[in-house]
Order: C-alpha cells, then sequence, then structure tokens
C-alpha cells in the first residue's frame, strides 16, 4: 500500500469514527508515519506541540483490515481523556467494536495476528522470597539487575533465578 492510500485509509477512519459520534481529535497530523523498525506494537499516537501523529508497523501495510482496526485504535486516543485505555476510551473502543463488528482492545494476541510480530522469548525470571511467585521479564531491566531493591506485590523480596 502506498502512502497515498494510507494517509488515504487514516482520513476515511477518521470520518468513520465522527459519524458514530466519536469525539476524535481535529488535530491530528494527516501523514501516517510508517515505522519499518516496531516489531512489537502495530501502532502508537503520541501528541507533541498540541498535535497528535499516528505510527503504524509496516507490517500492516500488508493487510487492510488490520490496518484500520489498528487505526480506529489509535485515533480513540486522539480524544478527550482517551491518552490511556481507561474507561472512557474503552467505552469508544466498544461504540467502535459493536458498530463497524472490530475487536479493538488495548493489546493484540500474537496467535491472533495474520502477520507474525517479533516474539520475545523469556530472558530472566525473579522469585518471591516469600509467596515464590515468578516474575518473567524479556529484556535486562533494573529489577532483574538489582532485584533486592524492588519486592513483589505481596511485599516480599525478589531473587533472580534465571
Amino acid at each position: 500500500m502506498e502512502q497515498k492510500d494510507l494517509d488515504e485509509t487514516l482520513a476515511q477512519m477518521w470520518e468513520i469514527l465522527k459519524k458514530l459520534g466519536i469525539p476524535v481529535s481535529k488535530k491530528i497530523q494527516p501523514v501516517l508515519k510508517i515505522n519499518t523498525r516496531a516489531k512489537r506494537r502495530l501502532g502508537c499516537c503520541f501528541f507533541q506541540n498540541g498535535e497528535y501523529s499516528i505510527e503504524i508497523s509496516s507490517i500492516l501495510t500488508e493487510d487492510e483490515p488490520l490496518l484500520r482496526q489498528t487505526l480506529a485504535h489509535e485515533l480513540l486516543h486522539t480524544c478527550p481523556g482517551c491518552r490511556n485505555h481507561g474507561e472512557r476510551w474503552k467505552a469508544y473502543a466498544q461504540i467502535v467494536n459493536q458498530s463497524l463488528d472490530y475487536e479493538i482492545s488495548r493489546t493484540v494476541q500474537m496467535q491472533e495476528l495474520p502477520l507474525p510480530l517479533r516474539r520475545e522469548e523469556v530472558k530472566y525470571v525473579l522469585e518471591c522470597e516469600s509467596c515464590g511467585a515468578h516474575i518473567q521479564r524479556k529484556r535486562l531491566s533494573k529489577a532483574v539487575k538489582y532485584p533486592w531493591r524492588y519486592r513483589c506485590p505481596c511485599g516480599g523480596k525478589l531473587k533472580r533465578i534465571q
């Protein structure tokens, strides 16, 4: 799909959401950004200098239904009070899902996708010394490096076991 077609799809999705009564912002850059490096997310909505910009993973250019659903998801973030996945965002997502037969949610399960995203294996495991809970991590974070500085939700001390 060419850039012109992608930008047109963004404008169409904006119009559709407006017709559904969803208060989508007018301050959205009309050019859809393509991220060729995004392998773990389908889209992202940025707010900078009073304007929203939407970025999508390049893998979406091959799947128009998934592109439209992702654009609807990101456009919902431009509504007042919807920059997160809170109750208002969920209510608007439900309206879109019922009206357009979409399955917009906070995240998408990788096995549900027709296109492959990068899968990261768990590399590190922390264990709570109190309740025995295991906390898995895919990346080397501060909690993995310095587990004694962090606590389990139960309040117990953490130790790295892998």
